[in-house]
This record gives C-alpha cells, structure tokens and sequence, in this order.
C-alpha cells in the first residue's frame, strides 16, 4: 500500500520544480539578509562583533522554534495555530513546577513537553471530532489556555542558579546552547518531511486532502498527530523559555507571535497547506532575528520592530496568495 501510494501519489512540493522554487526563496531571503547586515556595518561598523551575533542567535532560539512547530501546521493544512505560545508557557511553567518538584532533568524535560502535547490533543479534538475550523479553536484555546494559567501561577521565578538559567545564558561552539535545539529541528523537520513516508503523508494531506484521503490516508489520524505535534514543538520552545527569562509570566508569548507567523510565510509556506522548506525558515528566522538588532544600530525605537515584521507579513500573504490563483488558473 505504501508503495503504491508512493508511485500513485505525487506531492507538488515533493516536485524538482518545487525544489527550485524552494531554492530561489532561500538565495533571495539570504540575499535580503546579507543587504540588511551590509547596511547595518555601513551605519556603524561595530554591528560586526561578537555581542551582535550573540543577540541575533539568541533571537533565533524562540522565535526559530516555535516557526518551525506553526510551519508544521501550516504546510499539513491546519491553516495556523494560534496557541502555540500557550504551549510554550505551559511547558515553561511546568519546567519550573517540577524542577521545584525535585524532578530529574531527562523526567522534567519529556514531562513539560507532554504537558505541552496535552493541550495540543485537546485543540485536534475540538478541530477533528467537533469539526471546528482551526483557527477558530486555537484563537479561543490561546486566550483561553493564557486565562488558566493567568489564575493556577500567576507567574514563576526561575532560580538563577539551576540548571534552567545555565541553559538559557551558556554557550557550546561559540553559539548559545539554546540555539541547537533550534537547528537541529530544522535538520530534522527538512528531512521528515522531505524523505519520510510519513512526512509526505502530511505534505498530501495539505496539498490535496480528497486525494489523500482516496489514497488511504487517514485524514483525522493527520490531523490529530499536526496539532499535538506542533505542541510538542511548542513545548521544546518553552524550556528554551524558561531559561531564558528570570519570571514566567502568562502574556510573555504575545510578544512571539507575529514574528513566528511572519517567519512562516516570508519561507515560502503558502497558507493553503502542502508546500514549503524548514531551510527557507531556518533563513527566514535569521532575518527577522536580526531586524531588532539592526534598529537599536540605526537608533530607532522598539515600535518600529513590529511595523516591519507586520509589513512583510501582507508583503508575504499577498505573494502566497497570487501562487495560489496562478496554480488555480493553470
């Protein structure tokens, strides 16, 4: 069955063109960053040091994270999840609860992250059985999820001398530790999706799910395993959270999300499922990364952080959105 699936069932982003296309996306992300750093020295030429690198990586850690959970989502159809900051607090929480608990690292680890996949199954439910849209769901779940943790913690101090808070400030190969978790699940996530047989069964279900669904695939079994999936992903972005900041607090993943999804669609991730490349991510995190840096550089305020991340937001849409009436048209 799964030969026949894989000889009968070709995935569009499985294609040489779309591999073309992908490489395109990431020459020109790539060019549009190297620009970005050029100027940056041109205005000041001390933007080439070690201090700068380190905050562009450590930008990359959360941020590269949980894009890389909300590019699950999007490119196996599930359009966005809009709560996948509040599964990164609930592992943050829970990463403090149970190193307070008394609670091994490897048992506090893969406890906090199924505590994160907990939430994740109970969003599949309300979008798999009571067939919610997902965007829906996860707009109620997220500010739902962010009220209960407002009223069980309230906040949680990080104790500055465990292990958590040595993570979040260490480093390993002169990149912050926190930024591997980061890269190896690009790593990862390019090669399950791109050379795994259950990977391409996600990418069918986004491209076409009628024909994924004719072909055998179970199309409530994908849906369940995205959103719990992304959770979990969400979850790895929480521990590297908490290690990151002194106070855990329910609204500090607001911060987080525009980014997150502007990182997704800059990549190339078109919003109808079934396409996309976790290297264009990996590229486009860098960029976006590196744009906070570069306005404190230029002397501008914060606010203009979010203005361009929400412009090349509807940049990015609009471009996913002619790609996809072009491939109607054809």
């Amino acid at each position: 069955m799964s030969r026949l699936l894989s000889n009968r069932f070709k995935v569009p982003s499985l294609r040489k063109s779309a591999d073309s296309e992908y490489l395109a996306t990431i020459l020109v992300l790539l060019g549009v960053w190297i620009f970005l750093i050029v100027i940056s020295v041109i205005n000041r030429s001390d933007f080439l040091s070690r201090a700068t690198f380190g905050a562009i990586t450590f930008n990359m850690c959360i941020i590269g994270v949980l894009a890389i959970g909300q590019g699950f989502v999007v490119i196996s159809g599930g359009i966005l999840d809009l709560s996948i900051t509040v599964s990164m607090l609930i592992s943050s929480f829970m990463t403090v609860v149970f190193y307070e608990l008394g609670w091994n690292t490897p048992a506090l680890i893969i406890g906090s992250i199924l505590c994160a996949g907990a939430f994740g199954l109970f969003n599949s439910i309300l979008v798999v059985w009571l067939k919610i849209n997902p965007l829906i769901v996860t707009l109620a779940t997220g500010f739902a999820g962010g009220g209960v943790l407002l009223i069980v913690f309230d906040r949680k101090l990080v104790d500055p001398k465990s292990w958590i808070a040595d993570f979040g400030t260490s480093y390993l190969f002169r990149f912050p530790t926190a930024w591997w978790p980061m890269a190896l699940l690009t790593i990862g996530a390019h090669f399950f999706f791109k050379y795994s047989r259950f990977g391409r069964h996600f990418l069918a279900v986004g491209g076409n799910p009628l024909s994924a669904k004719a072909m055998g695939i179970s199309l409530k079994r994908m849906r369940v395993s995205t959103f719990v999936g992304a959770a979990l992903i969400g979850g790895i972005a929480g521990i590297i959270f908490a290690g990151f900041t002194p106070e855990i607090r329910p609204n500090a993943g607001t911060y987080y999300m525009l980014p997150v999804i502007a990182a997704v669609v800059l990549a190339g991730f078109s919003l109808a499922g079934g396409r996309g490349s976790f290297l264009a991510l990996f590229v486009s995190v860098g960029f976006l990364s590196t744009i906070p840096t570069a306005l404190v550089f230029f002397g501008l305020k914060s606010i203009w952080e979010t203005f361009i991340q929400g412009f090349i937001l509807i940049i990015a849409v609009s471009i996913d959105a002619y790609r996809i009436v072009k491939a109607r048209g054809r």
